[in-house]
């Protein structure tokens, strides 16, 4: 292998040097690849100077194969590293290591010809030539994905600073229209507050507990997408959480003529639940079942011991299943119901879009899954679990 490979240019790519022309077609190929690669390929010798110089190369850091070859490569390091990577180099040839990724301790940063230092990823390589030693880097410039990750850092960033604005002081206005609401609603049907005030007055106080709703929501999606969202378990009777969440859902459905069955076997064996986090989700799971199935339609809320516990290794876990006969999701979307504000194209109010998510968020917290299948015109499913007392 020659000291020195220049590589030549053709449309503004590299080729294979000249001497690989005759080389099996293997070797052809596997030149041609290493030529076009977007990422810098360079091999240096002992002396740590350049001997091989691609395309990516020349592209990432603006030198011209004719000027790079021969040169060391600290040249193309920033020079507050370049006595440390090359006593890096040596350790690494001395260790005899075929390989190794470089930048497991600190980040790898390269030096442009303009002087513009860019983060990078690199591996080097070993290779025996006769007798010779030459070592190979791959380096990958990697300033474009940062700048999408430190983008995408900020928007999240922004997005929880919101949440938090939003959660915390829109709750003090928002509590204080719901007691002064109360306070006024106390006196209707004497003289002080007319039949028509009281009316409006409750339409104000539902539009707070609305905007109540919805900042315990946005706070709880939080919660669940920084995986601080905690449940407080206890041997719990999932018959009686499933009665607690219908009370509040039964009118609900009557005012859509709307049949909703609970249907359980004569016993079953208690969950380890938080109490007042199922009862939220399954008021998310079977209230979100009412909105989309229209008038007159059927919800079925079951959990049967024979059919519905699955044993793993982790234990026992009691299979929840809620069934609707509305009008399905397109199979497109099932893959989306459980994301942040997924709503759907059949829904008359779509809501916060927070409901399905808070829910997968309070089943994983319990140990168990959730699911959904529907099929269009034939209603949808969702099935989730909670482990059973051991």
């Amino acid at each position: 292998m020659p000291e020195c490979l220049i590589s030549a240019r053709v449309d503004g790519y590299s080729t294979m040097p000249p001497q690989f022309e005759s080389v099996p077609l293997s070797d052809a190929m596997l030149a041609g690849m290493v030529a076009i690669s977007a990422d810098a390929i360079i091999a240096v010798n002992s002396a740590q100077r350049i001997v091989f110089y691609n395309a990516g190369a020349e592209h990432i850091f603006g030198y011209a194969a004719t000027e790079a070859i021969g040169r060391p490569l600290a040249d193309l390091l920033p020079s507050r590293f370049r006595a440390m990577h090359g006593a890096h180099v040596e350790q690494f040839g001395a260790a005899h290591e075929p390989a190794r990724r470089m930048g497991e301790r600190q980040k790898i940063w390269g030096l442009r010809r303009n002087g513009e230092e860019f983060p990078a990823e690199a591996s080097i390589a070993r290779v025996a030539v006769e007798d010779r030693v030459i070592y190979t880097v791959v380096l990958r410039d990697i300033s474009a994905r940062q700048r999408i990750e430190e983008d995408l850092r900020n928007a999240i960033e922004s997005r929880d600073q919101m949440s938090s604005i939003v959660s915390h002081d829109l709750r003090n206005p928002v509590q204080a229209v719901k007691m002064l609401s109360s306070a006024i609603l106390q006196h209707t049907g004497d003289d002080r507050v007319s039949a028509v005030v009281a009316e409006q007055v409750s339409v104000i106080r539902r539009a707070a507990e609305q905007i109540d709703a919805l900042i315990e929501d946005l706070a709880d999606v939080t919660r669940i997408e920084s995986g601080q969202l905690r449940v407080r378990v206890a041997p719990t009777d999932p018959i009686a959480l499933v009665e607690l969440a219908c009370e509040t859902l039964y009118p609900l459905a009557a005012a859509k003529q709307q049949d909703l069955r609970v249907d359980f076997a004569e016993s079953l064996p208690d969950v380890l639940a938080d109490p007042d986090r199922v009862i939220q989700l399954l008021s998310n799971v079977i209230g979100n079942a009412i909105k989309f199935t229209p008038t007159r339609g059927t919800i079925w809320v079951t959990a049967q011991v024979q059919l519905t516990v699955e044993r793993t290794e982790a234990g026992a876990f009691l299979l929840f299943v809620v069934r609707d006969s509305g009008p399905g999701i397109p199979m497109a979307h099932l893959p989306h119901v459980f994301n942040r504000y997924w709503h759907s194209a059949q829904a008359v109010r779509p809501g916060s879009g927070l409901g399905l998510t808070i829910a997968k968020g309070i089943v994983e917290a319990h140990g168990g899954w959730i699911t959904a299948e529907s099929v269009e015109g034939e209603g949808t499913i969702v099935r989730f679990t909670l482990p059973c007392v051991r």
